[in-house]
């Protein structure tokens, strides 16, 4: 179960990324190293929800960058992931604004208002059905949060 209260974003004092390769970053809470990893190079956003982390990280690689977006327990442990984007695509992530409790919106491939909504338990999906165009899952049967957008081209 997700326990979900208010939203807020979080500084880099309190949440934090560190490139270790060209495809993975360490997580610091402060200044401390935590021992985690998760894909991305560079924390577009990190929205503390109750006690989870919702992560935003892109690439950084010009005219092929991809949004990881992670939702991670008070552990720092991978539930779900999701990526936005494709071979030779490009996006800048822009313009995020938290609506409620547990949904926050942004731009980003193909000019499209993108969606987050995080679920109040974990929902059973079935693989490239369930997904947006654009739109990519490692765990492909389950899922903590849903994706909305509808992107013209670029995806």
């Amino acid at each position: 179960m997700v326990f979900m209260k208010n939203m807020k974003i979080l500084d880099n004092q309190k949440f934090n990324t560190q490139p270790i390769s060209s495809e993975q970053s360490a997580i610091f809470l402060g200044n401390t190293n935590t021992g985690k990893n998760i894909d991305g190079c560079y924390l577009e956003l990190c929205i503390k929800t109750g006690y989870n982390y919702l992560i935003f990280m892109t690439d950084d690689i010009p005219n092929e960058d991809m949004l990881h977006i992670h939702f991670l327990n008070e552990s720092l442990d991978i539930l779900d992931s999701a990526t936005i984007g494709s071979m030779y695509s490009t996006g800048t992530f822009r313009d995020y604004n938290i609506q409620g409790e547990n949904t926050v919106t942004f731009y980003f491939i193909g000019e499209t208002q993108w969606k987050v909504e995080i679920l109040e338990n974990k929902e059973f999906t079935l693989p490239l059905i369930s997904q947006s165009k654009g739109v990519s899952r490692k765990n492909i049967f389950s899922q903590y949060f849903k994706i909305y957008g509808n992107p013209k081209s670029g995806v």
